[in-house]
């Protein structure tokens, strides 16, 4: 009887102990945080110094700031977005901060209005639920023509079963996504699967010599 009791008490000990670091994390997390580990999304992007990626429907600039760090001065991060009110909101933020690696753009539904081959990366987080189904195919292309060859476009969006509450009823399928990318003459690399609530997608445009 004693020996299980001590049994008991050292299994707890080991859980308990294996359970910090992760509990610890969530203390830190908060909010949003908690669930869109924005900054092991954006160490997952592969970003370098002198990098060139667009946040494409950058609301008031969740990961805009984040990115902008990322890419370093000699970096560019293109902010668009449709709506001119958060677009102001990221301006302002950016004038405030003296930020000079962050460029707004006031794009529309199915086009970035980002230049042709002008970016390394793009990445669209919590967008496509919100664009028409008719805009879709048009928007990944825009985004595909502004990337170089060989560079990414990365997709963060609602899994269709996510158990969170937000969006129910305008997610995409997986599917969908799968033949927007096709379509715009992208090919699926790599997809991440730690998030609990969204699809992680990177997609790479082919180079001459795929």
């Amino acid at each position: 009887m004693l020996r299980t009791s001590r049994l008991r008490r050292f299994v707890q000990v080991l859980v308990t102990a294996a359970l910090v670091p992760g509990l610890c994390l969530a203390a830190k997390r908060s909010g949003r945080d908690a669930w869109q580990w924005p900054e092991r999304v954006v160490e997952d992007l592969g970003l370098k110094n002198g990098s060139r990626i667009a946040d494409v429907g950058c609301g008031r600039g969740y990961f805009t700031f984040r990115l902008a760090k990322a890419v370093g001065e000699k970096g560019k991060v293109f902010a668009t977005e449709i709506s001119s009110r958060s677009l102001k909101s990221v301006a302002d933020r950016v004038k405030k901060s003296k930020l000079t690696n962050v460029e707004t753009v006031l794009s529309d539904p199915a086009d970035t209005k980002l230049g042709a081959e002008s970016l390394d990366a793009a990445i669209v987080v919590n967008v496509y639920h919100h664009a028409a189904k008719g805009d879709r195919p048009a928007l990944t292309k825009s985004i595909a023509k502004a990337l170089r060859p060989g560079g990414y476009l990365y997709i963060v969006d609602w899994r269709f079963k996510a158990t969170i509450g937000y969006d129910k009823g305008r997610r995409v399928p997986r599917a969908e996504f799968l033949q927007l990318i096709k379509d715009a003459g992208l090919k699926l690399d790599a997809e991440f699967l730690y998030l609990q609530h969204q699809l992680f997608l990177r997609c790479r445009k082919p180079t001459k010599d795929d």
